[in-house]
């Protein structure tokens, strides 16, 4: 296993972003208790691909991650877009969302 360093710009929203998908899956994913919840980030040359995949129930067929009213999920569009990201749902077994995105400029501090 190989570590990624990221700087606070990124790493924070990356961290937010984690907790709330973990979090919607833990609440809805698994009605029998029952399942697994995967976290992997790649580093492809500068462009991270941050992926958090389970194999629970998945989603409605008539979801569309862009017309949610979730809070939850509107943090984390909103997070992405902090990231200058992009984000992407695979529902066909559980749910597995992608987001690409670049390392942010650390700005400095006083």
């Amino acid at each position: 296993m190989v570590g990624i360093e990221l700087n606070m710009e990124t790493a924070i929203p990356l961290g937010l972003i984690i907790n709330e998908l973990v979090t919607n899956s833990l609440k809805f994913a698994f009605p029998e208790n029952e399942g697994s919840i995967s976290i992997e980030l790649e580093n492809n040359n500068g462009k991270f691909v941050l992926s958090v995949a389970d194999d629970g129930i998945g989603l409605p067929p008539d979801f569309d991650l862009n017309k949610t009213y979730s809070l939850g999920l509107r943090l984390v569009k909103n997070l992405v877009i902090q990231l200058d990201g992009e984000i992407t749902l695979d529902s066909s077994q559980g749910a597995e969302y992608k987001i690409t995105f670049h390392e942010l400029d650390y700005s400095e501090r006083l």
